[in-house]
């Protein structure tokens, strides 16, 4: 009885110990997570973790752990099996109070949830500090300190009165000499203007920022010895991160991170690691001075007036290989700094992208479907083939304004397109009675799909711009008149694996404009695995 009695007291203990409550939390008083019953998730609402007691599961992987002592939530993050954070949050105000990761300690203020500290350690040892100094809540000065509390220099902020936004970072060294001074835009708050200044106070450079973009475009370099000014112009990306070299090869600085890829090839030696939703990768060294030939495009970078990132990565769209570089502090190519990243696409399961179940897609094909699988969506009857991966199908889920259907079966990934053809129908000039049955099928497809964009236009130097002439426009090629519903990020997961679809209408013969025809195509995700497969064996 005693045995059973205190068996029940831990159990009750261990429950209280671990009912954490619901709650927001926040990072440099910016909420950034929330607890909510078991989970927590992102401030988007995401789900992150599940909680199973005092543990954090992620996709059913173990993530780390969560508990309470007095008033502080305690959770500790995991990566392959060893800590990779340690954040203790205020129970009271969610602000987070206190995170280690590895070799730096950051302390928050309780009652702002404001940084004020930042600790560096080296090997455990505590390397260097920094402490912060606000004006209603605006960050205007970090002083840094040596392990031995010396002085060690600072960085001094200042803001635009009207906007509130940032427009100068200046950075002091330990004798309270300037050494550096960016210069942002008031109004958007981009780099605008950076100076570098020698240790006899005299400039070194000034960089130049577009001021839309905030990225480089040129610096100008200032010789003390020679008192001459060089130009140097930087890389000018484009908003997908990438500077076109050539037809094959790019640079791109958002294609990776150097720094970041030395753990990725430890990785990666026993296994290719997981590098995204579609690619595995393996990782390794590579030393261009030893294995330059054919990427001429780098020799010319470095013999060039032009700056570049200090990580940047050598991209060919015809390879699945691709070559990280790092840059020196004076901005130069160090060929034998580089990692090869080659990318394996993994093999997608193309049926878990039907969420509605078997059988729910249009006219009762999925993504992904086999030959035998569309001749069981039609009742048994042979598809008939046309050419290359096209087939004729009656399927059993028939639309009674269509009499026509094409569907595309690659034999690497099944199904991945379809097109529908109505019969003929008899209109007007106007094309009344055809934009009637447009309309009718739009109602469903929208119920269906969601909203939809409708292209009605008409070339510029067309002469029968008149309504009256809308069929001889459509049967002439003037006029285009389609629907289309295209995959969202937020709207995926109710299209069962579609990419997008697209509905129009047709003149049934160049010479007759009193008869129309509506065609709808629907175009599936892994149409261009499809097209991939295809250009493989040519």
């Amino acid at each position: 009885m005693k045995k059973l009695f205190f068996t029940n007291l831990a159990l009750l203990l261990t429950s209280l110990c671990f009912a954490i409550p619901n709650m927001k939390l926040y990072k440099d008083a910016k909420f950034t997570h929330q607890i909510s019953g078991n989970a927590i998730y992102d401030n988007d609402g995401n789900l992150i973790f599940n909680i199973q007691g005092n543990e954090l599961y992620r996709k059913d992987a173990h993530a780390g752990t969560i508990s309470e002592i007095d008033d502080i939530i305690i959770i500790d993050w995991y990566s392959n099996g060893e800590k990779e954070a340690h954040c203790e949050y205020s129970k009271r105000t969610g602000f987070l109070l206190l995170q280690k990761t590895d070799g730096y300690v950051f302390e928050y203020d309780e009652k702002t949830g404001l940084k004020k500290k930042t600790s560096w350690y080296e090997d455990g040892e505590l390397d260097s500090y920094a402490l912060y100094e606000y004006e209603k809540e605006k960050i205007i000065r970090i002083i840094h300190y040596k392990a031995d509390d010396s002085f060690d220099g600072f960085l001094q902020f200042s803001y635009d009165k009207k906007t509130g936004n940032k427009t100068k970072k200046s950075h002091f060294n330990a004798d309270n000499r300037l050494m550096r001074t960016m210069e942002y835009d008031p109004k958007t708050e981009k780099q605008a203007e950076e100076y570098e200044y020698n240790s006899d106070g005299t400039l070194k450079h000034k960089t130049l920022y577009d001021k839309n973009s905030g990225v480089p475009t040129e610096r100008l370099v200032y010789s003390s010895t020679e008192k001459k000014l060089m130009k140097l112009a930087f890389l000018k990306f484009d908003d997908d991160g990438n500077y076109r070299l050539s037809d094959d090869f790019y640079l791109s600085f958002n294609f990776c991170f150097y720094y970041a890829l030395k753990e990725y090839s430890e990785e990666s030696k026993s296994a290719p690691i997981d590098w995204n939703e579609n690619y595995s990768a393996i990782v390794r060294k590579y030393d261009f001075n030893k294995n330059a030939a054919g990427y001429s495009h780098i020799e010319n970078l470095i013999n060039s007036n032009r700056l570049i990132p200090f990580s940047f990565t050598l991209c060919n769209k015809n390879s699945n290989f691709y070559y990280c570089f790092a840059t020196t502090d004076d901005d130069e190519i160090d060929l034998s700094l580089c990692y090869e990243i080659k990318l394996i696409k993994k093999a997608k399961d193309y049926r878990s992208m039907n969420k509605s179940g078997k059988g729910s897609g249009p006219f009762g094909f999925d993504i992904g479907m086999t030959y035998e699988e569309v001749k069981v969506a039609c009742g048994g009857s042979e598809p008939e083939h046309i050419a290359d991966e096209r087939y004729y199908v009656k399927p059993k889920k028939a639309h009674p304004l269509f009499e026509k259907y094409i569907v595309w079966i690659s034999d690497a990934v099944g199904l991945y397109y379809i097109k529908g053809i109505s019969r003929d129908i008899r209109t007007s000039d106007y094309g009344t009675e055809a934009k009637r049955q447009f309309d009718n099928l739009l109602s469903p497809l929208e119920k269906k799909y969601g909203k939809f964009s409708l292209t009605d236009t008409i070339k510029s130097d067309y002469y029968w711009k008149d309504e009256k002439y809308w069929m001889q426009a459509l049967s002439e090629g003037a006029r285009t008149y389609r629907a289309q519903w295209s995959v969202t990020k937020e709207n995926y997961k109710d299209f069962d694996g579609l990419f997008g679809i697209l509905l129009g209408i047709d003149c049934a013969s160049k010479y007759l404009t009193s008869e129309a025809y509506i065609w709808i195509e629907y175009e599936f995700q892994n149409h261009d695995d499809a097209q991939e497969a295809l250009d493989d064996v040519l």
